[in-house]
């Protein structure tokens, strides 16, 4: 039985949950003491989750548009499990994280060639994930 290409919707809801159930969302509603003993990597995590909050509303306004439904996802158990770890541990496991959603979001954007618009948010998401990896090696760096 042949299987029907993803949607333009269900493509758009995959990367806004990449977002919205992202490792540093979740760490802004609930933020381990180290990180809020640290303010470099306070500051680049805060940036990181105002600008996944622009993309998760440029995706949401497309998927509305088009007619479909948002899908908001949940965040992992393991998620729970984070609070105590130590911020060099943390950052390790970010960038791990966050390695794993440029190459998630580059191929949800490659699927949507058939939608030039939403093509270019998704494009334009993939920028600022390559962004914020970069900032997270940096910091990184700075603690080692």
């Amino acid at each position: 039985m042949l299987m029907s290409p993803p949607s333009t919707t269900e493509i758009l809801n995959r990367l806004l949950v990449l977002h919205v159930r992202s490792l540093p969302m979740y760490l802004s509603y609930a933020p381990p003491y180290q990180l809020a003993q640290h303010a470099g990597a306070k500051q680049v995590l805060d940036q990181i989750v105002e600008d996944q909050k622009r993309t998760i509303d440029r995706l949401g306004t497309l998927i509305l548009d088009s007619g479909g439904t948002i899908d908001y996802g949940e965040f992992p158990m393991s998620f729970t499990s984070l609070h105590d770890l130590s911020l060099s541990y943390l950052l390790k496991l970010l960038i791990e994280r966050q390695q794993k959603h440029v190459v998630v979001c580059d191929r949800l954007a490659d699927q949507l060639s058939m939608a030039p618009y939403a093509q270019a948010a998704a494009r334009e998401a993939v920028g600022e994930a390559k962004g914020h990896l970069e900032n997270l090696q940096e910091l990184q760096a700075s603690l080692n």
